[in-house]
């Protein structure tokens, strides 16, 4: 039982020649997805399309027990892979040109590959990418709560432990050239790692129940957010503007919120309470963003055995952000009674 390698890439090129020379723009090989006793040569991965009839190239076979798979990719598709947007960035990164329809498919190939290359320098891109890896973990880990069988279990925490692993190395400028083959060692060579990673990602392999693989994966998430949150990319500081009619526009609609609050403190109602001071941070933590507020947080003194601090808190934070509206020399429409408003609005 032998792969092969160099046989099957002339048949494969051979045959796009006859059959499809206007319909395939590329054949990319690569060396990396085959086991040891497979050998290292080059043997073809995928073709990219010119046309729809340039998909009907692609077939799977079973040759002497051995499974062979020439799949297409599309031009959309492999930038998608240079801008990080898929886990395949070996497939372009690691590609080799078997087989180019002409000059010009060649260089676009290459130009990908220069921009792959380029993308994994960009720490603030891979940061970002990283973080949508990690998101994707969460969600998994948010499912696996009501897990109830081990298979089911198991699953889940393997595409945890991939989309961490991956996020890890997309944030180290890298990626994994045999997928999820190695990891571990390919892990252990990068040179900045969640603490704890490589042995979490054993202890998850090795977990031999529910409850036990649930908490590794709790632990493991939580342990890599933690790496990227001290490493978040810093922005270069730039001076903005921040409109403060809007923000007056936002305090005046959002003002009856604080009277809710007011309200149900004083009614002792610690639920309400609850409901709209959540409601209340929600949208601070938005004007925040939005206008360059300091960060004021509401919930963390609410107690609702005594909602007297969270009342005060509350009176702060409106107080502070009049402060900053009027300071800015914007006037907040204000009426003392209907009268008022009316003579100024007719």
């Amino acid at each position: 039982m032998k792969y092969l390698s160099k046989e099957l890439n002339d048949w494969a090129i051979d045959k796009i020649k006859k059959e499809y020379p206007k319909d395939i723009c590329l054949l990319i090989g690569h060396e990396h997805w085959k086991i040891a006793p497979d050998g290292e040569d080059i043997a073809f991965n995928f073709f990219i399309p010119a046309t729809d009839r340039g998909y009907q190239l692609s077939q799977t076979f079973i040759i002497d027990g051995i499974g062979y798979d020439l799949f297409p990719m599309s031009w959309e598709r492999v930038e998608g892979i240079a801008n990080l947007n898929e886990s395949l960035a070996t497939c372009l990164g690691d590609g080799v040109i078997l087989y180019a329809r002409k000059e010009e498919d060649k260089e676009h190939f290459l130009k990908l590959q220069k921009q792959l290359k380029n993308n994994l320098n960009n720490s603030e891109l891979t940061y970002r990418k990283g973080l949508e890896k990690i998101n994707m973990a969460m969600e998994l880990l948010q499912n696996m709560l009501y897990e109830k069988s081990l298979s089911g279990i198991r699953k889940a925490s393997g595409y945890i432990v991939a989309y961490l692993a991956e996020a890890v190395a997309t944030v180290n400028g890298t990626y994994f050239q045999s997928g999820p083959e190695n990891q571990i060692t390919v892990l252990s060579k990068m040179t900045d790692l969640p603490d704890g990673f490589i042995s979490m990602y054993q202890n998850i392999v090795m977990a031999k129940g529910i409850e036990e693989t649930k908490e590794l994966c709790y632990k493991m998430v939580g342990t890599t957010r933690e790496f990227f949150n001290q490493r978040k990319v810093e922005k270069e500081t730039k001076i903005r503007e921040y409109n403060y009619e809007e923000l007056a526009g936002w305090y005046q609609e959002g003002s009856y919120w604080f009277r809710r609050i007011y309200y149900y403190c004083d009614q002792k109602d610690s639920v309400n309470c609850f409901a709209w001071g959540c409601s209340m941070q929600r949208e601070v933590d938005w004007a925040r963003e939005e206008f360059g507020l300091e960060t004021v947080n509401l919930m963390d003194v609410f107690d609702p055995a005594d909602l007297r601090i969270f009342h005060k808190r509350a009176e702060e934070l409106e107080n502070y952000i009049v402060s900053e509206i009027e300071k800015n020399g914007v006037k907040i429409r204000k009426f003392q009674n209907l009268d008022e408003f009316l003579k100024q609005n007719s």
